[in-house]
């Protein structure tokens, strides 16, 4: 019961491992995400990352308390270009409240993709912009398939390895255990055979009963002869 119960705590520690380095890995994807938050404006923009079909509508959210000083830019990774997106045209719309500006794509086009950044008015260069922005993929619907095969497929790789690295890691453990009970076995074994060996001397030195007739006859005293 005791072996029972230490292979048993093993693989809860081994399973707990396993969940430790599952999260780790997600937690670094996210923190890769949001790696430059610290270098953000006072905004919140949601969502981060949008992939939508061709003349799908769109809309970023834009959470400030300084709304009036800020406007949306739509950028590039490999474009040092700026585009200002400040009034309203048939392709989009920018709604202004207190604490937000909304901004929404009425059909996405391929021209459409981009990162798309809310920060203060008057910026011109790209370098200036904050580096939280919202980053839009515009797809066919091939491609929207081929992402989410692909992410399927990694999700599937993930668990695999889990599995395998829970395999790996329970093997070599089990293996040592039973290593140590084949040590202990024949200690067990000698000395019950120690004891079985001594037991069966003592009864062999005794000696057989004789059945001896008593010398003396009805009537007689057996101290009288």
């Amino acid at each position: 019961m005791a072996d029972l119960g230490t292979r048993l705590w093993l693989l809860q520690v081994t399973l707990g491992l396993l969940a430790l380095l599952t999260g780790g890995i997600s937690a670094a994807d996210n923190n890769t995400r949001n790696s430059t938050d610290g270098r953000c404006a006072p905004v919140h923009q949601h969502p981060r990352y949008v992939a939508v079909k061709k003349n799908t509508p769109v809309s970023f959210i834009c959470y400030t308390q300084e709304s009036p000083s800020m406007q949306w830019y739509k950028t590039a990774e490999d474009s040092d270009e700026l585009c200002v997106l400040e009034h309203n045209v048939t392709s989009y719309s920018i709604e202004r409240t207190n604490s937000s500006i909304n901004l929404t794509l009425f059909r996405a086009s391929y021209e459409d993709s981009g990162i798309y950044v809310c920060d203060r008015k008057g910026l011109l260069k790209k370098e200036k912009l904050h580096m939280c922005g919202t980053e839009l993929r515009v797809m066919g619907t091939s491609s929207i398939k081929q992402v989410q095969n692909r992410n399927t497929l990694k999700d599937a790789i993930i668990i695999i390895q889990s599995i395998l690295l829970v395999v790996f890691i329970s093997i070599p453990i089990l293996l040592f255990l039973d290593k140590g009970e084949d040590k202990k076995s024949p200690e067990e074994d000698h000395t019950y055979e120690g004891l079985e060996v001594e037991q069966m001397a003592t009864y062999e030195d005794i000696t057989p009963f004789r059945d001896v007739k008593a010398k003396w006859t009805v009537g007689e005293h057996p101290g009288e002869e």
